[in-house]
């Protein structure tokens, strides 16, 4: 189960996303964010419908049922489409009170039902206790991606530090992941088998650019040459 630590530290987070959404103006709302297509009312609108399927998965769990985090990808596209159609008040008050059902969720969730299964869109079965560290991931992604002035500097140490290990497996079994060898300070990982390039540098920077979310602007590869594009996530 998810610990007092990760329960707090998704409290924390979604707490400073909420505050940039509600001290956008309204007409800045529809303006572009960082995410090709989507306006900062999508990444809203998303962040909540995100929110509430991890609260369909706990509860689906706590019946001791499989839940589905979304009815399929044309079923989650819509509903952010209409999220986003909203006046900025209601995406602002939407988005509080979904955050709001998940923490109380995750707060009131049996500690003998972290490990029950739920039907996640993409990675397919796995245990609901995922909820916590995988919201984590899209509050602090998505944060970013607002383009509000909060960005990959912002992120807490403990945030980069654990989940840019969580990265690396994820991108070492998808296809079309680069092969990589990260070169950290005291530490190596590897996406699939590493042997296409070595990149070497701070955590941030390398968290950043695997997630889209930065240039790679101070990582130094071997051979020398550009960084591969990784994989788009969410």
């Amino acid at each position: 189960m998810p610990t007092q630590d990760e329960r707090a530290a998704l409290g924390e987070s979604l707490a400073r996303v909420l505050a940039t959404v509600e001290a956008l103006p309204d007409d800045a709302f529809p303006r572009p964010s960082r995410l090709p297509g989507w306006s900062r009312a999508h990444v809203a609108a998303h962040l909540a419908a995100s929110a509430d399927s991890r609260v369909r998965l706990l509860a689906a769990a706590r019946a001791g049922e499989v839940g589905r985090q979304y009815d399929g990808e044309e079923g989650r596209r819509r509903g952010i489409e209409a999220g986003a159609a909203r006046p900025p008040g209601e995406i602002r008050a939407e988005l509080r009170a979904a955050f709001d059902r998940l923490l109380e969720a995750v707060a009131r969730h049996p500690a003998d039902r972290w490990d029950a299964p739920g039907h996640w869109l993409e990675a397919g079965e796995y245990p609901v206790r995922r909820a916590v560290p995988s919201m984590w991931r899209e509050a602090e992604l998505h944060h970013v991606d607002l383009d509000a002035g909060y960005g990959p500097a912002d992120w807490p140490d403990t945030f980069v530090r654990g989940q840019l290990r969580d990265l690396v497996r994820t991108l070492s079994a998808r296809p079309g992941a680069p092969a990589v060898t990260l070169a950290l300070p005291g530490e190596t990982l590897r996406i699939g088998d590493g042997a296409g390039l070595t990149v070497a540098g701070a955590e941030r920077e390398a968290f950043a650019w695997l997630t889209g979310r930065g240039t790679g602007h101070g990582l130094r590869a071997t051979p020398p040459g550009p960084l591969p594009a990784p994989p788009p996530l969410g």
